[in-house]
């Protein structure tokens, strides 16, 4: 299993580089990497200005237009087939355990799941950040694309989809650094 870390959005509405936000002592990009990294064979991080990347991971420079995460998993596709576990750098709360579930749950999956992910209970919310994309899914992402559907979660049909249950008390886990008062909320945690 390949592990992608992705780190190659603009960070505009956190108003900073979110790969470089400090907590607990690490970057939320390398607290993101190593963590993948105990449980993958090769971690890679996504991005698009790989001279700013200072990791001791290789790095693979998103070749899409800005179309959002989905250029990152597209590109990642092409060039190392999969499955690949995707987790978003700004998750600061993803523990292990999680990691480790999902994964139990993809060889478990039905054989036509092309996305193995976790779903908030209720709502629905499909968490495509924190997800195991099989080659298969490819096409998919590419012919949504083509459409100019942008947003993960229009992109693999439910059916397709092999998902994971979380709670309202397991929210926190997914937690993500997108806005200043996240940021906030993080330094107060």
């Amino acid at each position: 299993m390949i592990g992608l870390v992705l780190a190659g959005g603009k960070s505009s509405r956190l108003g900073q580089d979110k790969t470089r936000v400090v907590h607990e002592g690490q970057t939320l990009l390398i607290r993101t990497a190593k963590l993948l990294q105990r449980h993958v064979d090769q971690v890679y991080i996504s991005c698009r200005h790989p001279e700013k990347m200072e990791v001791p991971w290789p790095v693979i420079v998103d070749a899409t237009e800005r179309i959002g995460p989905a250029g990152g998993i597209i590109t990642a596709l092409r060039q190392l087939g999969g499955p690949i576990f995707v987790l978003a750098c700004d998750l600061p709360f993803m523990e292990d355990s999680f990691i480790t579930r999902l994964m139990a749950a993809r060889e478990e999956r039905p054989q036509e799941c092309v996305l193995t992910t976790w779903e908030l209970k209720d709502s629905g919310f499909i968490e495509n950040l924190v997800a195991i994309y099989e080659p298969e899914a490819l096409p998919l992402l590419e012919a949504g694309i083509s459409q100019g559907l942008f947003k993960l979660s229009r992109l693999i049909p439910a059916d397709l989809r092999n998902t994971l249950t979380y709670t309202e008390e397991e929210r926190n886990i997914f937690f993500n650094v997108n806005y200043p008062d996240d940021l906030q909320q993080l330094r107060c945690k």
